[in-house]
């Protein structure tokens, strides 16, 4: 009877606000993380409308153009109704 007394005396006032300190640590860790996740994901959120660019090839060395470019021969185009 003794020892049944106790372990309810431990567990009432030693475990029981162990598990709560413990539970609410861990709480405020998921919180603090959560809100350092959603301000990172904020600040990575671009602006409607802007333009990044991640990667831009090297130019390659072109020779000089000439003045005439020869884009081919023009044909006309009609329109046939059926």
């Amino acid at each position: 009877m003794l020892k049944i007394l106790g372990l309810i005396f431990l567990f009432i006032y030693v475990i029981r606000p162990l598990f709560k300190l413990l539970f609410k640590s861990y709480i405020i860790t998921q919180v603090n993380r959560q809100q350092s996740e959603q301000a990172y994901r904020q600040k990575e959120t671009k602006r409607e409308g802007s333009i990044d660019v991640d990667y831009v090839p090297p130019q390659a060395k072109s020779k000089p153009r000439s003045t005439k470019v020869d884009d081919g021969d023009y044909v006309p185009f009609e329109e046939i109704k059926e």
